[in-house]
């Protein structure tokens, strides 16, 4: 591997986040694709990317943009992850799925190379660390 896979992306607020990963699904689920009207955003284009434009418009800095696309690129991955699935993190039913916010808390916080590979160990340590945290803020 090059030194520039190795190299770690900055990790990002939880907050902001949220905040992206609510831009991309509504990107992804709108009628028309964001855009349309002034031409930036072809129909034909996968909603995927029209997902990741959505949050490139919000989130302009190109180094938390850089992060925050990442991570949202691991999000599928982590809702068909088996370990969250047992752990009940991440529950799937006719309604659709229900994430716990230890796990986009933990995302947000894990460390991702610019490869966009995930430490999966290092954050399933983090989801556990950040659930026991927001139980006992809860109970607090």
């Amino acid at each position: 591997m090059s030194a520039a896979t190795e190299e770690k992306v900055e990790a990002v607020q939880p907050g902001r986040l949220h905040q992206a990963l609510g831009i991309f699904q509504s990107a992804l689920i709108a009628d028309l694709p964001d855009g349309e009207a002034d031409g930036s955003v072809k129909p034909e284009e996968p909603a995927s990317l029209r997902g990741m434009q959505a949050v490139k418009r919000e989130f302009p800095d190109p180094k938390e943009f850089l992060s925050l696309s990442l991570r949202l690129m691991r999000f599928t991955e982590l809702v068909s992850d088996k370990k969250l699935i047992k752990w009940g993190m991440v529950k799937h039913s006719e309604g659709g799925l229900e994430i716990h916010d230890a796990v986009v808390n933990a995302l947000a916080a894990a460390p991702i190379r610019k490869s966009g590979v995930l430490d999966k160990d290092v954050f399933h340590e983090l989801v556990k660390a950040e659930f026991n945290r927001l139980e006992a803020e809860e109970k607090a």
